[in-house]
């Protein structure tokens, strides 16, 4: 597996990633105010990839599969077979990969300088693993397939988190708490690659399905290393 896989050892990245619904936003704020309380000074970075220079491929792909609106589309699990159906080419599927990662790093980078990167501890709101997650739904892999989709040469180019909490949450919780029409069976496809992501690199686990305090401090104890690295650094 290439190193940004796998988190570990002493640095200044935190990456929270999980199911929509999983209040990352939220609590990546609240983690931020309680470190700050610390005096650990903390800068949260919204950082899943955004398509720029790839947003017209995905508009032009999505008009071919269904030309209503992915929000006009009655049936999620057609739409998805469809999609799937059409990146089961291995020469797609390396293709955007080459593009996702060459235009996503740029973006990280980016965010990194404007957030004032290294001089702060970064929480980073979702990263490199969701993108991960959509890519391996998309390829119609299995859980076991990411470790092979982690394989490739410009995910070295991103920076390597110390620590990583992966929020974990019943779809059926997650599509209510979203309440903007994201069905269960979207979050129910990804549910099994986050749980394969934290058996994969160690990932601390938490459960979402409670309340946000309870959510916080489940964290709060999942990065009790990272703080405690940043306490004595």
């Amino acid at each position: 597996m290439k190193r940004v896989f796998r988190p570990g050892g002493p640095g200044r990245i935190l990456v929270l990633s999980g199911l929509d619904g999983t209040g990352k936003s939220t609590q990546a704020t609240l983690l931020a105010g309680r470190l700050a309380g610390e005096g650990i000074e903390t800068a949260t970075v919204w950082n899943r990839w955004s398509p720029v220079v790839t947003a017209p491929l995905i508009s032009l792909a999505r008009k071919r599969i269904d030309p209503r609106p992915a929000s006009a589309t009655e049936e999620y699990t057609d739409f998805t077979r469809s999609k799937r159906q059409r990146m089961r080419s291995p020469v797609k599927q390396a293709l955007w990969q080459a593009m996702v990662w060459s235009e996503y790093t740029v973006q990280v980078h980016s965010r990194l300088l404007g957030a004032g990167y290294p001089r702060r501890a970064m929480i980073f709101d979702r990263y490199v693993y969701d993108t991960l997650v959509d890519m391996a739904v998309n390829f119609s892999l299995e859980p076991s397939g990411l470790e092979k989709l982690c394989s490739h040469a410009l995910l070295s180019l991103f920076p390597t988190p110390a620590s990583v909490v992966i929020i974990d949450i019943d779809p059926e919780t997650g599509a209510t708490r979203k309440s903007d029409g994201t069905p269960p069976e979207y979050l129910a496809d990804r549910r099994p690659f986050y749980l394969e992501i934290a058996r994969l690199t160690g990932a601390a686990v938490v459960d979402g399905n409670g309340t946000i305090e309870e959510t916080a401090a489940g964290i709060w104890e999942g990065c009790s290393r990272w703080r405690e690295n940043l306490l004595s650094g």
